[in-house]
């Protein structure tokens, strides 16, 4: 084996010691005589005061006179020589307004004193976050002496206040509006739209997640393996809970299955198939389920763990719909059999989002629970009972008259809840 030399193979580490001999003879000392008294003698620096030339004119009292000999009777207490009169004193018109007093409060037009922007009380050497708090107490407290305006709070007056809003935004010309940020006041807007609830999906609950990376096919077998965006948007996610943590299935299904999926989803089965069908998949016949339930088969892909979750405050799912305009190829019911599909109006339509939570990969790792590694999808008809509670939570946005159904329920449900514990106490 050839080992690598090093730089540092050629230094030879051994100190060799040098000190220097001691002198042959002791240093020289020199004594010299002095006065120290001549040190603390003025005049001593006059020398060197009168070479460093002085860059300004010095005279005896430094530019201020301080011989108070010349003025008559100062000795005597009579400081009018020092002091004279205004009276006495021509002034210049433009000097005359600063000998004027000091106001501290200045008169508005009612007569009544209003603060002055003078503050004689602030030092040059002041705390700004000291005086901006003490300016505001006292703007605050100014601002509840001012006695409050009477607003109707009636429920009428409420109403009126709200419509009157909407109309007032309808008159507005669109040119008029402005972008509120100082920034972006060179904004214009360009079409307007009404924001309203979305009835299509209230009744549904939205989850917004947040993976570690793009979602894709790759698994541990097939690494480089990918997924279309059709194959994407199919995906299904079985929520795991386990003792410690909550995790998450990820499912796809095949490329080739796609259009089957739409054609499934068009051509539902009734509910009371799909419940027959899911007694014959827990007794493993297999093949009678696919015949009476049609069905994609999925496969699992990876399990993700949900790291966090959350309530968001301000996150929304938003829907901007354009004015509906006459579909040209739909065609004519000559019979009138068929209800026509109402059309959405245009405006942006919104649904909260009701769960926030962050994913992230989890190892491999041994589950109190059996993983499913595959999953059969099969569309059916929603049952009546489903149906009426999506429709009684869509009522909330799109019937006006739900909130007095809400406390008409509300009241009579007390009612009866009184009329159960008067009849306990009986």
């Amino acid at each position: 084996m050839s080992k690598k030399s090093s730089k540092l193979d050629l230094l030879v580490r051994v100190r060799f010691e040098n000190p220097l001999p001691d002198p042959p003879f002791p240093p020289k000392l020199l004594k010299v005589k002095t006065d120290i008294s001549r040190l603390g003698d003025p005049a001593y620096l006059d020398q060197l005061a009168g070479a460093a030339p002085a860059p300004m004119l010095l005279d005896a009292e430094m530019g201020m006179p301080i011989d108070l000999n010349t003025f008559d009777g100062v000795w005597d207490g009579n400081d009018a020589s020092l002091n004279p009169t205004l009276e006495t004193v021509k002034l210049d018109p433009g000097d005359a307004a600063l000998l004027a007093p000091l106001r501290i409060f200045a008169k508005t037009a009612n007569g009544a004193p209003a603060p002055s922007s003078i503050k004689p009380e602030v030092s040059w050497m002041r705390n700004s976050s000291y005086i901006q708090r003490r300016e505001t107490t006292r703007r605050r407290a100014a601002a509840e002496a001012v006695q409050e305006e009477e607003v109707d709070a009636s429920e009428a007056a409420q109403i009126m206040a709200i419509e009157k809003s909407f109309q007032d935004l309808r008159d507005q010309e669109l040119a008029e509006i402005r972008h509120p940020h100082p920034k972006r006041k060179h904004l214009r807007v360009v079409e307007s739209y009404d924001v309203l609830p979305d009835d299509d999906t209230w009744s549904s609950s939205y989850i917004l997640l947040r993976f570690p990376e793009r979602p894709s096919a790759a698994t541990a077998q097939n690494p480089s393996a990918k997924a279309s965006r059709g194959c994407l948007d199919r995906a299904l996610l079985r929520p795991v809970v386990e003792e410690d943590q909550a995790l998450i299935d990820f499912f796809l299904p095949k490329e080739s299955d796609l259009s089957r999926l739409t054609s499934l989803e068009e051509h539902p089965i009734d509910s009371e198939t799909a419940a027959e069908a899911v007694e014959l998949s827990a007794e493993g016949n297999d093949e009678k389920v696919d015949e009476m339930f049609p069905n994609v088969t999925y496969e699992r892909i990876r399990t993700y763990e949900v790291v966090s979750q959350m309530v968001p405050d301000r996150e929304f799912l938003l829907t901007i719909s354009e004015e509906a305009a006459e579909d040209e190829t739909e065609e004519e019911d000559m019979f009138g059999d068929d209800e026509p599909k109402p059309k959405k109006r245009k405006g942006a339509f919104y649904k909260p989002i009701s769960m926030r939570s962050q994913l992230r990969k989890t190892l491999q790792k041994t589950r109190t629970d059996t993983p499913w590694d595959k999953v059969r999808l099969g569309f059916r008809e929603p049952a009546a009972t489903e149906i009426e509670e999506r429709e009684k939570m869509a009522r909330s946005v799109n019937d006006s008259t739900w909130v007095e159904d809400q406390t008409d329920e509300g009241h009579d449900s007390f009612a009866a809840t009184l009329r159960e514990a008067n009849a306990e106490i009986d």
